[in-house]
């Protein structure tokens, strides 16, 4: 949304959420996950990453600004937090259970979006989750031809749907600073055999 952490206060920027985002706690406690390996692209502050160590889970936050990440260090020890471009990721095959996506996608151009779910496929163990959070078309504020882009939920199981199993996809919003909140969309996304 063209902020950067090096200008501005993380706690006053609009997608910042000190809790656990709504969907995912949802998903957790219905499908009863109670550990493995997590990763949080586009940790930013690390709230989220942070949140899902507190539950248990080996959790890994990633994002490609390094000064993001150097913050979110100072904030826990229970999470690795590593500066990584999910599109050139240097994480290992099959290496989490879980991702959790809450606004990384939704920012690469058309063109960038199939070298993302290679990466994502990768770096997903089999049966791993991707939990996506991304701007919906219903969401009117924002430009349509710059990021985030928009999605319907036709097209988040069009793009996803080659690759993996779209298990779902629900209307929702981006809980965070803006009033009133950004409609968006909820996908969960499982890694196909």
């Amino acid at each position: 949304m063209g902020f950067h952490l090096q200008e501005n206060n993380v706690e006053e920027m609009p997608w910042y959420e000190k809790n656990l985002d709504q969907d995912l706690e949802e998903q957790i406690k219905s499908r009863n996950m109670t550990g493995g390996k997590f990763l949080d692209i586009g940790t930013g502050p690390g709230t989220q990453a942070i949140e899902l160590a507190k539950r248990g889970f080996e959790c890994t936050g990633s994002d490609i600004a390094k000064n993001a990440i150097i913050k979110a260090q100072q904030l826990s020890g229970e999470v690795s937090f590593i500066t990584d471009d999910i599109l050139e990721s240097s994480f290992s095959d099959n290496s989490f259970d879980y991702i959790l996506d809450r606004g990384c996608f939704h920012t690469f151009k058309s063109e960038l979006r199939k070298r993302y779910l290679e990466q994502i496929n990768r770096i997903l163990k089999d049966d791993g989750v991707l939990f996506l959070k991304t701007m919906s078309v219903e969401e009117t504020r924002f430009p349509a031809s710059e990021a985030p882009y928009k999605f319907s939920e036709k097209e988040i199981s069009n793009t996803f749907g080659k690759l993996f199993e779209v298990l779902e996809v629900k209307s929702t919003a981006y809980y965070g600073k803006i009033d009133p909140l950004p409609k968006a969309l909820f996908a969960v996304i499982k890694q196909k055999n």
